[in-house]
């Protein structure tokens, strides 16, 4: 059948086809029924769930319409969609204000969460290299570090990894990050 036959087909008999795998038929459907989503979406969305997500969510419907529409009910296909599209969409709403999901709603990228934590500024190393004339960075240095805690900046001046540096020591990565945090508390109360 060709496209401009199928343009005269009734909603419901495109549905038939499209549930059969006719792609045709099917982008057809969407091109009729994405601006019913969109419409759905844009009164939902919001800050902690886009338009866009919810568009998505609405075709997901869509699709669970197309394959499950039996035309012998007696209902039109494009109410049948755009209830199974308004459900999908109001779903989606509910489950994301729900608490089940606060964890991920509120979650810090680790990705962002790692550049906080590899800030250069925040890098005890970096901080003694830069201040390495002030004297209270040396009067820090010779007074309120242990010996350890000397060894351990010493290495990270010269640019070696925590796990080089635990190497060198014979301690753990864990041990060589505690120290680097001990570090920079006493490097923020001296600055």
């Amino acid at each position: 059948m060709s496209e401009n036959a199928k343009l005269n087909l009734t909603d419901e008999e495109l549905a038939s086809l499209a549930a059969n795998g006719d792609d045709e038929s099917m982008a057809l459907l969407i091109a009729k029924i994405m601006p019913v989503a969109k419409a759905k979406a844009s009164k939902l969305g919001g800050p902690r769930l886009s338009a866009e997500d919810l568009v998505q969510e609405g075709m997901l419907g869509f699709l669970d319409a197309v394959k499950s529409f039996k035309s012998d009910k007696g209902v039109p296909f494009k109410s049948y969609a755009e209830t199974c599209i308004n459900n999908r969409i109001v779903s989606a709403v509910r489950a994301n204000f729900n608490n089940k999901n606060a964890a991920l709603t509120n979650a810090v990228s680790i990705e962002e969460e790692t550049a906080n934590l590899l800030s250069r500024s925040d890098d005890p190393a970096i901080i003694v290299s830069e201040k390495s004339g002030s004297e209270d960075i040396r009067n820090l240095i010779d007074s309120s570090l242990s010996a350890f805690e000397k060894r351990v900046i010493e290495l990270r001046l010269l640019d070696k990894s925590y796990a080089q540096i635990a190497l060198s020591l014979d301690c753990s990565e864990k041990a060589v990050d505690n120290a680097l945090q001990r570090i920079r508390k006493k490097i923020r109360s001296v600055i």
